[in-house]
């Protein structure tokens, strides 16, 4: 059966604002565009107490590139996410109904870094900062606003522009992971994973300028492909309008 051409008029306007939303930098975030920067805690500038040494070590690091040099090693993680707290109201007759408590919660979340040197530095640097929360000897803990720190997460377009990002406030490294070490894996890079514990999170806005990632043309590539298929059976006249 023949469409007739009002129908047939609506699906090529649907059409072509479909292409529209393709071909624009920003229509699809990529998993593999994101940068992060971290932020230790500002206490590592005047370190005191019984947990100064940990603190000066920590600061050594950031002096040296080694913080810098760890936010760029960051090959996963993930956006946090954040749950609204509720209760059941019962008091009604009929179905219940779902009362917002107030303060929403923050899961942890879990990032992977890849360590390229074999001193140990990119590991000194997590574990310094767990030491500057607990104390190594007598395992006292200390003042919350000498080690929680901050952590930006940004999504990147297709410029390596920051576009959309997420500062996680009050953070620190709960868990600092194990590696495996395999002698028959001799090319393989060592992997670590650190869980991370936060207040909150905010959003952040803004565009700047990004070194290019080595693994960007691959991804590239990758999108053209995809495109390309998209685009094979769309006929020319509809694609450029």
């Amino acid at each position: 059966m023949a469409i007739n051409k009002p129908l047939r008029g609506f699906t090529q306007s649907i059409l072509r604002e479909f292409l529209s939303i393709l071909h624009k930098e920003s229509s699809y975030a990529r998993t593999s565009r994101f940068e992060v920067t971290i932020f230790p805690p500002r206490s590592v500038s005047l370190p005191e107490g019984m947990n100064a040494g940990n603190s000066l070590q920590l600061g050594e690091l950031v002096k040296d590139g080694t913080n810098r040099h760890v936010s760029m090693k960051c090959n996963n993680i993930n956006m946090p996410g954040r749950t609204v707290n509720q209760v059941e109201d019962t008091t009604l007759i009929g179905p219940s109904r779902s009362i917002v408590t107030g303060t929403p919660s923050y899961a942890d979340i879990t990032t992977q870094f890849t360590m390229l040197n074999s001193n140990g530095n990119d590991r000194k640097f997590f574990t310094s900062w767990q030491g500057a929360a607990v104390d190594e000897i007598d395992f006292s803990a200390q003042y919350y606003d000498d080690y929680v720190g901050e952590m930006n997460i940004y999504l990147l377009n297709e410029k390596n522009e920051r576009m959309y990002g997420c500062r996680l406030l009050e953070c620190f490294p709960k868990v600092v992971g194990d590696f495996a070490l395999n002698s028959e894996t001799r090319n393989t890079l060592v992997t670590m994973d650190v869980t991370w514990s936060y207040r909150y999170w905010d959003v952040l806005e803004g565009s700047s300028d990004l070194p290019r990632r080595i693994v960007q043309g691959a991804f590239d590539l990758l999108g053209d492909t995809v495109e390309r298929k998209l685009l094979k059976n769309v006929p020319k006249i509809l694609r450029y309008k």
